[in-house]
């Protein structure tokens, strides 16, 4: 099967380079891909591809990029717009942001924040109207003054952290203990001026449930038994004899102490009730957001499949059989039918007339022959092809001169899989296949720097998982169609954005100028797609995705899936902002993965990725 094809749609809609009179947009189809399949079920090209100056795109949400008018603004945009840091991305501790989703532990932290400051508001309700009451109920003058002193303190106190946590990033388990304690103390003297004995416990029950609700266990778990043991105290007192019952309502007809000692049992039973209760409702939520975070993620990953199925079915409608240059003639290969069709060119099978090896023969189409920029993009191919000489990169037997009438390109004719028909069957892959990938697919990004060539679009269906001869399998780099050469002049691309989105690394997505870092930050975005089921970034159009990339951080690795912290550290370096914070090769890129899904990342990796993730935060939300 062909190693790129409509079907392969595993990004989201890219922009591809000035297609002529297509209504869809496609890009062109490398080294194919030989299939035991009857030859038309061969594949066409993958999504269209950012490209160095697009014009007359169709796709709804590529119009932005259609213009260079807009897109010269998108790329002031994107340079002008701040890098993200911890404070701008939304953390379980603070606000978030306009429009942006929140975890579970961000949602109930909030709820408790509010939850928090309406219950310190109901207190001073309470306090004043105890305060009122007062002069009217006749109790001991010690008790009175005693109450009205816990009163107007714990009033005073309240009101500091109730200002205090009107920012929510302020509020800590350790603040709520301490008000938490003061509030314990003042209703336990309520208690005693009202009667230990009398309803007034109820105020303690419903702080229990209360407190029994909130993220911080260990600082409620302490409430729970200071307010038990402060009650314990107050009861103590009263049934061991030592003072007689001060409570106004206290009760004249005389107990036991049996029945007071049982009286203060029930009462702290009743506590320990309500925080049970408070506990359970909380973890009853926590497991019901968890829940709906999880089928929403599940939703995602269903509409990326179906995405790439829609793509897939429209591939097959539109390749194969024979083409314009059917039995045709162009070097030492006799053209057979058409496997591959993009926006730029088609790709046949055909046979070497002389030897009757197989190959896949690249053309350019008919309407963009008489386009120089075209046919310079398209020697330009043939150039960076030809120069690599490794297993990891789809190997060129043959490519036409400047001079020949008909530009062509041939290459081995591969069987197997490309990566994208891989995640179509499955959403995600284990960490020892994606290894591998990362491994032999930055070995060909070595082998391509070191020849001075840049490929600038690494996806998953430009790379392949190639069956060999000899039995095994091998991965392979395909299509160079838009990679930039170390003698490039830079006239073929004048400035513009090239690359699918999805995998494009910031550098590139600003319109500068990049080095081989940029296809290493694209193998790990690829390798990102592959373990946790979802894209680095996703956004509505290209233009919000092109931002995306440059200016925020993807999800945590380990809230997608059962990753340890070295795979979360490893993706917060490979997928930095900003050149020089990342791996500088393939070969850096797959030991330390290989490393990060054992557990064992480098000390010092791991230092610098810390630095990282405290610096920038992940994006959070499903």
């Amino acid at each position: 099967m062909d190693s790129r094809k409509k079907g392969d749609s595993d990004a989201p809609a890219t922009v591809a380079e000035k297609p002529a009179a297509r209504s869809k947009t496609e890009s062109d189809s490398p080294a194919t891909v030989a299939e035991k399949a009857p030859r038309t079920k061969a594949l066409t090209e993958a999504p269209a591809t950012v490209a160095d100056k697009p014009a007359q795109i169709d796709e709804p949400d590529v119009d932005a990029l259609a213009n260079d008018t807009v897109a010269s603004d998108l790329e002031k945009r994107l340079a002008n717009a701040p890098l993200p840091s911890a404070t701008q991305t939304p953390s379980t501790k603070g606000s978030t942001t306009a429009g942006s989703t929140v975890t579970v532990a961000e949602a109930m932290h909030a709820e408790e924040v509010r939850r928090t400051r309406q219950f310190i508001m109901v207190g001073w309700a309470v306090s004043v109207l105890a305060l009122g009451g007062i002069p009217m109920l006749g109790g001991a003058w010690w008790m009175n003054i005693a109450l009205a002193i816990a009163l107007l303190w714990g009033m005073a106190l309240s009101f500091f952290f109730w200002r205090r946590w009107a920012d929510p990033a302020k509020f800590s388990g350790k603040q709520l203990t301490t008000l938490g304690v003061f509030a314990i103390i003042n209703t336990n003297v309520s208690m005693m001026f009202f009667g230990v004995f009398s309803p007034c416990g109820a105020i303690m029950v419903l702080g229990m449930h209360f407190i029994a609700r909130s993220e911080a266990e260990k600082a409620s778990r302490m409430l729970l038994a200071t307010a038990v043991g402060a009650y314990c105290v107050c009861t103590g007192l009263i049934v061991g004899g030592v003072v007689a019952d001060p409570g106004i309502f206290a009760s004249s007809v005389p107990q036991t102490r049996m029945t007071l000692a049982l009286g203060g049992l029930f009462v702290v039973g009743v506590y320990l009730l309500a925080f049970y209760t408070g506990r359970s409702i909380r973890g009853a939520s926590l497991s019901s957001i968890e829940g709906l975070n999880k089928q929403t993620r599940l939703a995602a990953q269903r509409k990326a499949l179906m995405d790439e199925l829609r793509a897939d079915l429209e591939r097959a409608l539109r390749v194969g059989g024979p083409g314009r240059h059917t039995d045709q003639t162009l070097g030492s290969f006799k053209l057979g039918n058409v496997i591959g069709r993009g926006a730029m060119g088609e790709v046949y099978e055909a046979t070497n007339a002389a030897t009757g090896e197989q190959a896949a023969v690249k053309l350019l189409r008919r309407e963009l022959l008489s386009d120089a920029t075209h046919v310079a993009r398209f020697l330009r191919e043939s150039k960076a092809s030809g120069a690599l000489a490794s297993p990891h990169v789809v190997h060129v037997i043959e490519a036409s001169a400047p001079e020949d009438g008909t530009p062509f390109l041939a290459m081995e004719l591969l069987s197997g899989q490309t990566l994208a028909e891989m995640l179509r069957g499955e959403s995600r892959l284990p960490g020892d296949i994606v290894t591998a990938m990362v491994k032999q697919t930055g070995a060909g990004v070595d082998a391509a720097s070191a020849a001075g060539i840049v490929h600038r679009d690494l996806k998953p269906q430009n790379l392949m998982l190639a069956n060999q001869l000899s039995g095994g399998q091998v991965w392979k780099i395909l299509d160079f169609g838009v990679a930039t050469l170390s003698d490039d002049t830079g006239t073929l691309t004048q400035g513009g954005i090239v690359g699918t989105p999805s995998y494009m690394a910031p550098e590139q997505a600003q319109g500068g100028r990049v080095d081989s870092r940029a296809d290493v930050y694209a193998i790990a975005a690829v390798a990102y797609r592959c373990l946790t089921g979802r894209h680095p970034f996703t956004a509505a159009d290209t233009p919000a995705l092109l931002f995306a990339v440059v200016h925020r951080m993807p999800h945590r690795p380990s809230e997608l899936g059962p990753f340890g912290e070295d795979v979360d550290r490893w993706a917060a370096i490979a997928l930095a902002k900003s050149p020089d914070d990342r791996f500088s090769t393939g070969a850096e890129l797959g030991d330390s993965l290989a490393m990060a899904v054992r557990g064992e990342l480098d000390a010092k990796l791991r230092k610098k990725a810390d630095a990282l993730i405290k610096k920038h935060g992940w994006e959070e939300g499903v």
